[in-house]
């Protein structure tokens, strides 16, 4: 059997779903944040086809109702490659349902129109993107590699080849100093965007990061808890989405929400904005469950 290169990473809710590691690490792998893929095991390389076709022989399962195509940004893979891939797992798994993966930016705007539409049309249903920001300078900052309108141009591309959109943002990134610009810079990236899943998470500072020496020097400050929260308020208040989900329910996260835009828009504003009034910590995480996540 293949064994696979670790840590893998995959988002939360694919916790279930079969992992195909088709590629290693992260292609572009410069964000100041990321202490992903920082492992001398992880420099990118992408498997051949032999390699990933026997991995999908090793581990199908009729059990399997999601894939999930790892790592960092297995859109990266040339199209046929990936195209062959995708069908390779429907037809290796009976009951498979949806096969999804993460790309960045970059990787969608390479792909041609037609190229994305033919992967919807054969089973690619959605790509996680790490947007983390809307702000150009925050952006340029953590080395994203992306700009604010390249984002909702990928979001774009993506919607009209029939491939859902699940975006995840980034609290905290900014700064204390660009807060609030990167929050209601990032509302309004995402109205424009409409993409089909939110997903916030709060900014971590980890030692193998690169951000860490900037932190350390005092060169970088984190906003603290309530200015989190204040740009989590920012940015739900400010983001129209048509029908999607929006979310901050991963550990990071000092208040987990989720609420179906625009339906709960409101009653969730509501809330967010009575914690910080009242200075009300009764329903934020503490800092010991938030802090498991750096065990990760």
């Amino acid at each position: 059997m293949i064994e696979f290169q670790e840590p893998m990473f995959r988002p939360p809710s694919e916790a279930n779903s079969l992992l195909i590691q088709a590629t290693i690490g992260c292609s572009h792998n410069n964000c100041t944040y990321c202490a992903m893929y920082r492992q001398p095991n992880q420099k990118f390389r992408m498997r051949s086809k032999k390699e990933i076709f026997q991995i999908i022989d090793e581990r199908s399962s009729p059990d399997f109702r999601r894939s999930f195509i790892t790592d960092g940004n297995a859109l990266v893979m040339p199209y046929k490659l990936l195209i062959e891939t995708i069908e390779k797992i429907y037809s290796s798994n009976s009951n498979m349902e949806r096969v999804s993966l993460y790309g960045n930016v970059g990787d969608i705007l390479r792909k041609g129109d037609d190229e994305l539409a033919m992967l919807g049309s054969n089973g690619l249903a959605m790509v996680y993107i790490g947007f983390e920001s809307g702000d150009d300078i925050t952006l340029a900052r953590i080395k994203k590699g992306a700009t604010k309108e390249e984002t909702i141009r990928s979001m774009s591309k993506l919607k009209k080849a029939g491939i859902k959109v699940s975006g995840m943002v980034l609290l905290g990134v900014g700064g204390k100093d660009r807060s609030f610009i990167h929050a209601y810079e990032t509302a309004d990236m995402l109205s424009q965007g409409d993409p089909d899943y939110v997903g916030l998470l709060s900014l971590q500072i980890r030692s193998n990061a690169p951000i860490y020496e900037s932190w350390k020097k005092g060169e970088f400050e984190l906003p603290d808890k309530f200015q989190l929260l204040k740009e989590l308020e920012i940015i739900a208040e400010n983001t129209n989405l048509s029908n999607g989900y929006f979310f901050s329910n991963h550990i990071s996260n000092y208040l987990p929400i989720k609420a179906m835009y625009p339906r709960d828009k409101e009653d969730i504003v509501k809330k967010i904005k009575k914690i910080i009034s009242e200075k009300s910590e009764d329903e934020l995480r503490s800092e010991y469950y938030r802090d498991i996540v750096n065990q990760y």
